[in-house]
């Protein structure tokens, strides 16, 4: 995709991603919060079916041509796999139903298989992300837009991004992995893909992922962790890669700001 035709699509996205983010937000800021159990146990509320509602009829506008795949939605085409968007209309719902405020609307591009463009919006806290390869990547708060990098790692210690709703025994493992390598290992526990961009802004180091996640779980994070300078690999050290699939689920994988450190040494044990 040309540079400028991709300048167009943030533009739109961006604005599709803030009127989505207002509507979950709205809801959220509600009274009572319902919600339903789907046939894998996770939860689904009004704010993910109304989020991917803006998000899949604001994004077809932008382009009709690029079809749409989210976690809430059914595709009854068959749509050209080389470019699509993948959306997570509210990453996060258990973040969202404790009122914990960590949650997010997530809008990835795909092209060829790769996340070239990402969007990750976290209406509760005001901190929104976006990022494109070529582009770079940026937070903003409010008014406030800034370019995001993620840091050098230190030699002698560790930041750990970790899942806020619960600390799985692999996250365990992974924490007593880093507490070998390094002398002093924070833990940073976080809610949905703001994961992902607290490595990309250089708040953490590092986040892995032992468990099962969906495609739509990552792409987003996974373009502005890659635009800011950093890698979303799995455990063989390839970048994680996309199709227009919604049973596809991602492979064991780590998120890293300095892509340069021998992270693949922490997970030798597995390999």
């Amino acid at each position: 995709m040309k540079e400028s035709q991709l300048v167009e699509l943030i533009d739109g996205a961006l604005e599709v991603a803030d009127r989505a983010s207002q509507k979950v937000l709205e809801i959220y800021n509600s009274a009572d919060l319902k919600f339903e159990s789907k046939k894998d146990g996770s939860p689904v509320t009004e704010a993910d079916i109304a989020s991917h509602q803006i998000l899949n009829k604001g994004l077809c506008k932008l382009d009709n041509k690029i079809p749409v795949l989210s976690e809430e939605g059914n595709v009854n085409f068959m749509p050209d796999e080389n470019l699509f968007w993948l959306i997570d209309p509210l990453d996060g719902t258990k973040e969202f139903i404790n009122r914990n405020g960590e949650f997010t609307v997530n809008i990835a591009l795909v092209e060829m298989g790769s996340p070239i463009l990402g969007i990750v919006f976290s209406p509760a806290v005001d901190e929104n992300f976006f990022g494109s390869i070529n582009l770079g990547a940026f937070k903003v708060s409010g008014t406030e837009r800034e370019r995001i990098l993620p840091r050098k790692q230190a030699e002698d210690k560790c930041s750990v991004a970790l899942s806020k709703s619960h600390k799985s025994k692999d996250d365990e493992w992974f924490v007593n992995q880093c507490k070998k390598r390094f002398n002093v290992v924070h833990e940073l526990p976080t809610g949905s893909s703001l994961k992902l961009c607290k490595v990309a802004e250089g708040k953490a180091d590092i986040y892995s992922r032992l468990g099962p996640t969906y495609q739509w779980d990552i792409a987003a994070g996974q373009a502005i962790v890659e635009a800011a300078g950093g890698i979303v690999n799995d455990l063989h050290g390839n970048p994680l890669t996309y199709k227009f699939n919604s049973k596809i689920k991602n492979p064991h994988f780590f998120c890293a700001g300095d892509k340069n450190f021998p992270w693949l040494e922490l997970f030798r044990e597995l390999n």
